[in-house]
């Protein structure tokens, strides 16, 4: 059992002690534990390009990435390997880490899980023998707590960007922690409070790992959706369901109970949640569609590029 911690914050700041304390957990119970600073890593940006998806659904490959000169590699050997996730980051304008969403990007369509089962199973529909296919070890179950940290109450985007890193993988999220007002370098240290939360945490990861993933339970905050625990969601207008979980996409409908707002969310909706494989499969059919279906006047594409070409160039620092 491997319980891989990954820091998004500065060495020894806060998040990194509350990651740390996690570990602990996990290690009390006897699972190897690892840890990552994210930036030690050197993770590019992700060009859109689509090559990873192309190379899974088209080629049946292993949904190699365009962008070879980075650590991108490495982190994804480290996933591969492990069974268990914390993830930490220091909230910034409400957010995680820029350079965790970079991670995001990079991963997310490469390690989707259903795009990979899908690779799978083409490959064996196909008889494909040769050549690279999705790593086995994609499949395997993972569970996650996610730990974010801010210096006040800006803090709307944290979790639900924590759960999207996690999302396309498949793992499940067991715990959340939003931990708010320690902005001082250190200042988590002065509150045993918080470091006990983290370190049950990890021990509540550690133990869950030793039983079926369905079984594992959450003992975060419950947030407003009951599907994904997201305390964040979107309204919009002229739908039987106006309400959407802005993690997970389940639709439902909003009502105030006793000063309370509760979300109600339909139950032919719970399939479609993104957390659940039925739902991530919905996605790939989408994209499916997409690319056997090309507008008919694709070859017009090129020509109609040219003047865009032609307009401007970059605005760079001198070298």
């Amino acid at each position: 059992m491997r319980v891989l911690g990954i820091s998004c914050g500065r060495r020894m700041g806060n998040t990194e002690i509350m990651v740390k304390e996690a570990l602990m957990g996990a290690g009390e119970t006897g699972a190897e534990v690892e840890l990552i600073h994210l930036h030690d890593l050197n993770i590019k940006p992700c060009t859109g390009c689509n090559s990873c998806a192309l190379d899974l659904l088209e080629r049946c490959g292993p949904g190699r990435c365009a962008i070879k000169n980075d650590d991108l590699s490495f982190f994804e050997e480290r996933f591969l390997e492990c069974d268990g996730l914390i993830v930490g980051s220091p909230i910034y304008e409400k957010s995680p880490s820029g350079q965790l969403k970079c991670l995001n990007d990079r991963m997310g369509p490469r390690a989707d899980q259903a795009m990979r089962m899908g690779s799978a199973k083409m490959r064996a529909e196909r008889g494909i023998t040769s050549g690279e296919g999705p790593d086995p070890r994609s499949f395997k179950p993972r569970l996650a707590s996610l730990i974010a940290v801010g210096g006040s109450e800006w803090d709307t985007l944290a979790l639900p960007l924590l759960n999207l890193f996690v999302l396309p993988m498949q793992v499940k999220v067991v715990d959340q922690i939003l931990v708010n007002w320690v902005g001082l370098p250190g200042v988590i240290t002065l509150r045993p409070d918080l470091l006990e939360r983290a370190h049950m945490s990890g021990k509540h990861l550690a133990e869950s790992l030793k039983k079926p993933v369905e079984e594992a339970e959450y003992i975060g905050e419950p947030g407003m959706c009951p599907v994904c625990h997201s305390k964040v969601i979107e309204v919009r207008t002229g739908e039987d369901y106006p309400v959407i979980c802005g993690v997970c996409g389940v639709k439902g409908t909003l009502a105030v109970d006793g000063g309370h707002v509760r979300f109600t969310v339909a139950e032919d909706e719970v399939p479609r949640s993104h957390v659940l494989l039925s739902g991530k499969f919905e996605h790939l059919n989408d994209l499916a569609q997409m690319l056997s279906n090309p507008p008919a006047d694709m070859r017009e594409i090129p020509s109609r590029l040219a003047k865009y070409k032609k307009y401007l160039s970059y605005s760079k620092p001198p070298r």
